[in-house]
C-alpha cells in the first residue's frame, strides 16, 4: 500500500470543508484526536510506571552481597529466578507501551481518485484502526504489568523473609 503523504492528505481535507469546515467534520476530527491523545498519555504513564516496577524487581539481584536485599544467585536461585521472571514480563509489557505510542495513522491512497471526502475517509478510518491497536496494546500491557509487579514484588518480599527468617 503506498502512503498518502501529509501535504496530499492536507489538501484533502481542505478540498473536503472548502473553507469553512462543517460542525460534524470538526467534531469527528477531534473526538479521534483527542482519543488517540488520551490513549497515548495512558501509555506514557504505564510505561514510567512499568519502569519503576522495573528498579524495584533489579534491586534483589544487583545489591551488593551484604545487603539486605542482595542475593546470591548460587544459593538462592529460585529467588533470583523469581526476580529475573517478573522483570521479564515487566519488560514486555514496556515494550507494548512503546508499540502502542508509536503506531502511526498507516493511510494508502489506492482506488481514492481525485474526491476529498474519500481521503478524508481514509484518514478516519487509519485513526479508527490506530487507536483500535493502541487500546488492544494499552490493555495487554496494563495485564502484564500487574502480573510482572506481582511476581517482582513477590520476589522483592522474598528475598527479604529469606534474609530475615
Amino acid at each position: 500500500m503506498k502512503p498518502i503523504s501529509m501535504r496530499s492528505q492536507l489538501r484533502a481535507f481542505q478540498s473536503a470543508h472548502a473553507g469553512t469546515p462543517d460542525p460534524a467534520f470538526e467534531a469527528d476530527l477531534a473526538l479521534l484526536r483527542h482519543k488517540d491523545l488520551d490513549l497515548s498519555i495512558k501509555l506514557g504513564a504505564l510505561l514510567a510506571f512499568d519502569a519503576l516496577l522495573m528498579t524495584v524487581g533489579v534491586n534483589p539481584v544487583s545489591a551488593s552481597p551484604g545487603a539486605p536485599m542482595s542475593l546470591d544467585a548460587r544459593s538462592d536461585p529460585a529467588i533470583v529466578i523469581a526476580c529475573l521472571s517478573g522483570l521479564a514480563i515487566l519488560m514486555v509489557a514496556a515494550m507494548g507501551c512503546v508499540r502502542g505510542i508509536l503506531i502511526g495513522e498507516d493511510v494508502g491512497g489506492e482506488g481514492l481518485g481525485e474526491d476529498p471526502r474519500a481521503h478524508v475517509q481514509r484518514v478516519f478510518a487509519a485513526y479508527a484502526v490506530a487507536i483500535d491497536a493502541q487500546a488492544r496494546l494499552l490493555t495487554m500491557s496494563g495485564w502484564l504489568t500487574v502480573l510482572g509487579g506481582a511476581v517482582a514484588t513477590s520476589a522483592c518480599l522474598w528475598a527479604v523473609l529469606d534474609k530475615f527468617f
